[in-house]
């Protein structure tokens, strides 16, 4: 009989303004750089300040006496920035999918992150979406990311042990 093919497994590990790309490697029995480069986006780390620089408009008061109050910006410039970096992360990600780079997908981001995620995602990306996992955990080093995400996921990722008979007896 001939042997199927092993699944390719990404593991993403992001927040707002950084995703790191892994795989397991069951040979080496850790989690191992995959796909593109690291994505980051610093500019949404910036304070709002930082990323406009012009102060808001001022208005008169509708009442007498001539008070003026500062007007508030239409938008959290903060948040568009890590709007953006998600949509860059969703087409990332559609890309690689169509590519063939891997077959099913686990995201790892805080609650917020993962929400505007999901919303983002295409239906082929959604369809390999094995797993999501509502923790931030993007500033761990990637040695540690396998025992943290264990209770999640190790049991699902970790290889068949060899030599050793099942639980069930069979």
């Amino acid at each position: 009989m001939a042997k199927r093919p092993a699944k390719k497994i990404w593991i993403v590990v992001a927040d707002a303004s950084r995703a790191r790309f892994l795989s397991p490697d069951h040979e080496l029995g850790k989690l191992v750089a995959a796909g593109p480069a690291d994505l980051v986006a610093p500019q949404s780390r910036q304070r709002p300040r930082e990323l406009k620089s012009d102060r808001p408009g001022r208005g008169f008061s509708s009442a007498r006496g001539g008070v003026r109050h500062s007007f508030e910006p239409a938008h959290d410039y903060q948040k568009l920035e890590k709007h953006r970096f998600m949509a860059q992360l969703a087409q990332a990600l559609d890309d690689a999918r169509g590519r063939g780079a891997y077959d099913e997908l686990v995201l790892v981001a805080p609650r917020r992150s993962l929400g505007e995620l999901r919303g983002m995602l295409s239906k082929r990306v959604q369809g390999s979406l094995r797993e999501e996992v509502a923790k931030e955990l993007s500033k761990v080093p990637t040695s540690q990311l396998s025992r943290r995400l264990g209770p999640a996921i190790g049991k699902r990722l970790s290889p068949p042990r060899l030599g050793r008979p099942s639980p069930a007896g069979g």
